[in-house]
């Protein structure tokens, strides 16, 4: 029993805990590698008795050099110095790798592998036919500013206009939800669903043709997974980590995120020409037939 803080700061995505004795519990377990997550304060404790103790250290990472909150030359000097202070470190999607490589880790030091997808049963048939040139967009996600989900209402605005059978389903809960909520009340074709998890979630999947996730910082984006998992077109932005890994021109689009005024006009674009047959769903989805969990294990 040790005692711990949690702090959490939703609007920004800020998760962490400070903790005080944990080292004492650890000390009668006897460990001899400790695995800790990266640059939270909680770690530091533990860190120090594995240096003092002579176990290893080994840092479970995933941040990129776009996802962090502090990114001022202060904070890059104190990771700096942090990361080359474990013996090994395990990290989710090439950028988690190249961000401890810019850190000064030695890249034979780090064992990358891509995040296997989130616990919601998958199927590439569409759960019914599509209309004539019907297109279903679907967001999944944090309701967040940082996941840009007013933008993207924004944004169809101009899509429904050029297409008007395309629709936006809009999925997940968070802070702006009541802002959401309104903005698909008032936006045509766009549909605010909730929260959805399980079945319900992979039901929706089955319905929709493309998944846009227009954000400004995640570090990997699981939703990319389920999505492409089902078959789904993906439109995303080069701030988000699994893009690296598991988009290329046969199933998604990366755009930059700083340029949202780009974003309309590929959806549009994306709306004229995605396959949304049975055939293009199954090449999708096999894509990250090998993010598995037993994969990531290994």
């Amino acid at each position: 029993v040790h005692w711990a803080r949690r702090i959490d700061v939703p609007s920004v995505d800020l998760h962490l805990e400070l903790s005080a004795g944990v080292s004492r519990g650890i000390a009668r377990l006897r460990p001899d590698a400790i695995m800790l997550v990266s640059w939270n304060p909680a770690g530091l404790e533990p860190l120090l008795w594995s240096r003092w103790s002579g176990s290893a250290a080994i840092m479970w990472s995933e941040s990129t050099s776009f996802s962090g909150l502090l990114r001022e030359p202060v904070s890059a000097r104190l990771r700096r110095l942090l990361a080359r202070t474990f013996d090994g470190y395990v990290t989710n999607g090439s950028q988690a790798a190249a961000y401890l490589e810019e850190l000064g880790v030695e890249p034979s030091r780090i064992v990358t592998s891509a995040l296997p997808a989130g616990q919601v049963p998958s199927t590439t048939a569409r759960a019914r036919p599509a209309a004539a040139g019907e297109v279903r967009f679907l967001f999944v996600g944090r309701l967040l500013p940082q996941k840009r989900p007013l933008e993207l209402i924004e944004a169809f605005t101009d899509v429904h206009e050029a297409v008007p059978t395309a629709t936006l389903a809009i999925v997940g809960t968070g802070g702006v939800e009541d802002a959401v909520r309104r903005a698909a009340d008032s936006s045509p074709g766009v549909d605010y669903l909730g929260y959805r998890e399980g079945a319900e979630l992979a039901s929706i999947y089955a319905e929709s043709d493309v998944l846009v996730l227009p954000a400004v910082r995640e570090v990997w984006a699981l939703v990319v997974n389920e999505a492409l998992s089902h078959g789904l077109f993906v439109v995303t932005t080069d701030q988000v980590g699994s893009a690296y890994d598991l988009i290329d021109e046969s199933n998604g689009v990366v755009l930059a995120a700083d340029d949202l005024a780009a974003l309309s006009p590929a959806l549009v674009e994306v709306a004229h020409t995605v396959d949304t047959s049975d055939a293009a769903r199954a090449r999708r989805a096999a894509t990250v037939a090998s993010c598995t969990p037993e994969r990531f294990a290994a």
